[in-house]
């Protein structure tokens, strides 16, 4: 397929009325690939040429994109930058100014391409990868140029997500959209959506038989939540509880040679956390995958300090000083790989037991704490030690359950501590729109417009509008650094809302939110419809908490959790 009729089929999408179009158009067009370039077709409606876990990033940034279209213009530099400022989007004047082309590019040369100005590094490696870039422009017709610089800038953003792309894959190669379940498994054990697509071309034989591999992100099980303990006891019956530690979720993978650490967000942060990697180098020598919190410890007293301590390590670079300040401890609750054997679709009893016996003490390692618990009261009391001892309260977990890779259900349930006049738990949400300030938040965002996330529809819909809680720095400079680069013209395809805010955002910032209860509303979209006919949910006084940046848009609060919450206010 050229290039051009893959980008034509990127602005059809990018149009489309409903999410079961873009299904039908990303369908049409991957039948039409060789099938060699259906991975990579996947790979660049991601705007990436590698999965997210390989963390080969383009370093491109807009200034070096736009020296390149200047060398290929003839124009000044200087003269480029202002009018891609004017513009506010270098793809789109990019296609105003460039000449008219045929582009006989193909997706294989221009993932060919893109590829290797990604892995360039090294002395003079920016100016390579200009020239290179300039190159690719100079043979790409306006439309191509567009989505290239959007690609290699990190601006390109087309609504599709990763459960539509399944969907489509599953509906081109399989013949049934109905069948993106047995996609969903393979990416969940790999989340390696072009190994899943080569799979598909391959039949529903070689889907079924995807195993995890050490060295690919296992996507993370994720607990549901219920209002209390007797709500715990009466779905779960009796079963185990562990702490719930308030440091960041990771992932580890060790092949006998080499570590790799994956947050829950699929990034590779291996580099994070070299203390820890040292501690279990000495006391691990077979291949393992295991679970663990790294949580912040008082190098004085060694108590565990709150989750934003974490947050100090995300550096490029860490240094000796850092690593004295914040030192992390890891407390080990699951094992998905040990001794040749994929642990994942036993029962969590048998998991834990396998865990305990991989497990060697180190000073910078623990088990979590469990317990086993029959009634009630014997949830509190351990609940009550474990808030005592600095956590955020407890994971309740089947004892028969496996571990559900990217799935959220009952199999593990999340007990934290209630707020007087509050709800249980807080919620993760995802800004998708703002209002501009008026009086003292004059220039900045006065109120946020937020959403959960409906993964049966792979859409973002919209449940409050967030105005208390930040800091005068947040309103001044960290929310318009934060969200500045994802502002768009439109609401965004995912995003389905019946407000209109000032201003539009790509669904990709996470804010932790707090609030009084869950109400019927008809202005809000979340869950319209299913618990009243003509109304959604929204919630009462809500209040910022905190930026979640270890969660992806997708990971936030769903629409289901929200009609749970709404549900169990009153149980």
């Amino acid at each position: 397929m050229t290039f051009r009729r893959f980008v034509a089929t990127l602005l059809e999408v990018e149009r489309a009325s409903s999410r079961l179009a873009m299904v039908r158009m990303l369908a049409e067009a991957f039948r039409e690939l060789p099938p060699e370039e259906v991975p990579l077709a996947v790979l660049l409606l991601q705007g990436r040429v590698a999965p997210e876990f390989e963390g080969l990033e383009f370093g491109v940034a807009e200034k070096e994109a736009v020296k390149a279209l200047a060398l290929v213009l003839g124009r000044d530099e200087a003269e480029v930058a202002r009018a891609v400022k004017e513009k506010g989007d270098i793809g789109a004047y990019a296609r105003e100014v460039l000449p008219e082309r045929e582009g006989g590019l193909t997706v294989r040369q221009v993932y060919g391409e893109l590829r290797a100005i990604a892995e360039d590094s090294g002395k003079g490696s920016q100016l390579r990868k200009r020239e290179r870039l300039a190159r690719l422009l100079a043979a790409a017709s306006p439309e191509e140029a567009a989505v290239i610089l959007r690609t290699v800038t990190g601006r390109l953003r087309l609504g599709v997500g990763d459960a539509t792309v399944l969907e489509a894959l599953a509906l081109a190669f399989l013949g049934d959209r109905g069948k993106r379940p047995l996609l969903e498994r393979a990416y969940n054990l790999t989340s390696d959506l072009a190994h899943v697509a080569r799979l598909a071309l391959e039949g529903e034989e070689a889907l079924r038989a995807v195993k995890l591999e050490v060295g690919k992100p296992v996507r993370m099980m994720l607990a549901e939540r219920l209002p209390g303990p007797e709500q715990i006891m009466e779905k779960l019956g009796p079963h185990y509880a562990e702490h719930k530690y308030d440091g960041e979720r990771v992932q580890v993978h060790f092949n006998g040679e080499r570590f790799w650490v994956y947050s829950r967000r699929l990034e590779n942060i291996t580099h994070q956390y070299p203390d820890l990697l040292a501690a279990l180098g000495e006391v691990q020598q077979e291949p393992f995958i295991v679970e663990a919190e790294a949580v912040v410890v008082d190098p004085v007293t060694g108590e565990m300090r709150p989750f934003q301590n974490v947050l100090n390590r995300k550096v490029k670079h860490l240094t000796p000083e850092l690593l004295e300040k914040y030192p992390v401890k890891g407390f080990v609750f699951e094992i998905l790989y040990h001794d040749g054997k994929t642990l994942i679709d036993r029962p969590y009893t048998e998991r834990r037991q396998a865990l305990e016996r991989w497990f060697r003490p180190h000073e910078r390692l623990e088990l979590s704490s469990k317990r086993f618990v029959e009634t009630t009261e014997e949830l509190v009391q351990f609940f009550d030690a474990s808030i005592e001892a600095g956590c955020e309260g407890l994971v309740c977990k089947k004892p028969d359950g496996e571990y559900e890779a990217g799935k959220r259900g009952f199999k593990w349930v999340k007990y934290k501590r209630g707020i007087a006049g509050k709800l249980s738990d807080t919620l993760d949400l995802v800004v998708v729109g703002a209002w501009l300030g008026r009086g003292k938040r004059a220039g900045s965002y006065g109120s946020l417009l937020a959403a959960a996330y409906n993964p049966d529809e792979d859409r973002f819909e919209t449940l409050t509008k967030v105005g208390s809680g930040f800091s005068d720095e947040d309103l001044g400079q960290v929310l318009p650094r934060r969200l500045d680069p994802y502002r768009r013209e439109e609401r965004h395809p995912r995003v389905w809302s019946l407000l209109e805010p000032d201003v539009w955002f790509d669904p990709a910032l996470v804010v932790e939110v707090e609030a009084q209860e869950i109400t019927l509303s008809p202005n809000h979209t979340c869950a319209y419809g299913v618990v009243q006919e003509g109304r959604g949910l929204a919630l009462r006084f809500p209040r910022f908490v905190r930026y979640r940046d270890d969660k992806s848009p997708e990971e936030a609060t769903s629409t289901k959790e929200v009609v749970e919450m709404y549900r169990n206010q009153w149980a």
